[in-house]
Order: structure tokens, then sequence, then C-alpha cells
């Protein structure tokens, strides 16, 4: 009896305390009309016109005597992950013919980093990008 009449006054202290929240909340949370400028926003809303469509780079015909860039797309901003390397060694122990450089993107996934992509085009013959958590 006395578990039951504890649990019911638990209950009720929570019910009460999420009211009173639910009360209180949207009074402090309404703003008061400002005399500030208004500013102007972007609509986020993808553009009808189709996006123009790029050809996919021709196949090698073979990985040896090649240089392949491993890019870590540093998809948390954190420095990359440990996938990379451990591809690097896959490739060092498995196809030795092969060069490998490991790069880590600037910034993060959706960052671009251009003089990363002028390196590959001027000293890679592929690349293998990565997203690895």
């Amino acid at each position: 009896m006395k578990k039951k009449l504890l649990l019911l006054k638990c209950f009720l202290a929570v019910s009460v305390l999420t009211l009173l929240v639910i009360l209180i909340t949207p009074i402090q949370c309404m703003a008061a009309p400002s005399k500030d400028k208004l500013f102007t926003v972007m609509n986020p809303a993808v553009t009808e016109k189709p996006a123009q469509r790029v050809s996919l780079a021709p196949r090698l015909e073979t990985l040896e005597g090649k240089t392949i860039y491993l890019v870590d797309m540093n998809y948390e901003g954190i420095g990359g992950t440990p996938v990379m390397g451990e591809m690097q060694a896959w490739f060092d122990k498995n196809m030795p013919g092969v060069k490998t450089i490991l790069r880590i993107k600037k910034g993060n996934y959706i960052t671009d980093d251009p003089a990363l992509w002028k390196e590959i085009e001027k000293k890679g013959d592929g690349v293998i990008m990565g997203v690895a958590g």
C-alpha cells in the first residue's frame, strides 16, 4: 500500500512539474516585436532545373604502376578515420606496384578543397574517396 501511495505521489509531482513547464515555456519564448531591420532569406527549395550530366571517367585498364589517391572525406571534421590508412596498408601488402597517397580533405564532407582536387588531377591516376566512421 505504501509503495502504491509513493508511486502515486511521484506521478502527481511529475505531472504538476510537466504542466508548469508547458504553461510557463510559451510565455518565456515569446519574442517582443522588433523595430530592427528585417533580413531577406533565400528559399532552400531545390530548383526545377536538372543538373548538368557529367559522364564518369574511363576505367583504368590496370592499377600497376599507377598513383591512386585515397581521400578521407573528413565526414565529421575531426581529422579523418583509420579506414583509408587500412586500405593503404592493404595496397602496400597486396599490390606493391601501386603507389597510394593518403589525404584527408580539408574541412568536413561538404567543404570544397580545390587545392586537393588540383593535386589529384596533376599527380594522380585515380582516386578512392571514402566517408567512414
